[in-house]
């Protein structure tokens, strides 16, 4: 792998873990909701100046906001505020890819392979045995708000593609 790549790959990992370590934090002070939406206001501020909204049905727009931006951001600041470990956070918010498997199937029509099938078994049951470990470390209403962020990543992952498809 040429050096840049590599680099490229280990700075998205290293910003990933930081990015986990900077919410627990932030939910130490503040609202989970409230961080949330500071988050979004800082980000989307300098952006309506620099970039056009695109050209999409409102409906779609306004469910890729609230899936991506309110329902996993909302969610996830919200377990780690009730003590979800963000080191499991970000193991379990990688859940995603099992729900957005589900729902491209329900919502999509598209059908497994063997392969995509093993996966979906295999995070299954991984998904499972961190579910089943809830206790001290990981509470259960933690667990279960992370998975829900997940999902909703998962719904905007099925949004973003029937933007694709829109436009």
């Amino acid at each position: 792998m040429p050096i840049k790549d590599l680099s490229l790959a280990l700075l998205t990992i290293v910003v990933w873990g930081v990015n986990f370590a900077v919410i627990k934090l932030g939910v130490a002070g503040m609202p989970p909701m409230l961080l949330g939406a500071l988050r979004f206001v800082l980000a989307a501020f300098p952006a309506v100046f620099l970039l056009r909204a695109p050209r999409v049905p409102l409906r779609l727009y306004l469910a890729y906001g609230l899936l991506i931006s309110v329902g996993q951001f909302a969610l996830l600041f919200t377990a780690i505020a009730v003590g979800m470990p963000t080191g499991l956070a970000s193991l379990v918010l990688q859940s995603q890819a099992f729900f957005t498997l589900v729902f491209a199937a329900v919502f999509l029509g598209e059908r497994w392979g063997v392969h995509q099938l093993a996966g979906l078994l295999l995070a299954g049951a991984g998904l499972a045995l961190i579910g089943g470990s809830h206790g001290q470390a990981m509470p259960l209403a933690g667990f279960m708000l992370t998975v829900a962020a997940a999902s909703a990543w998962a719904g905007g992952n099925i949004v973003s593609r029937a933007i694709a498809r829109h436009g």
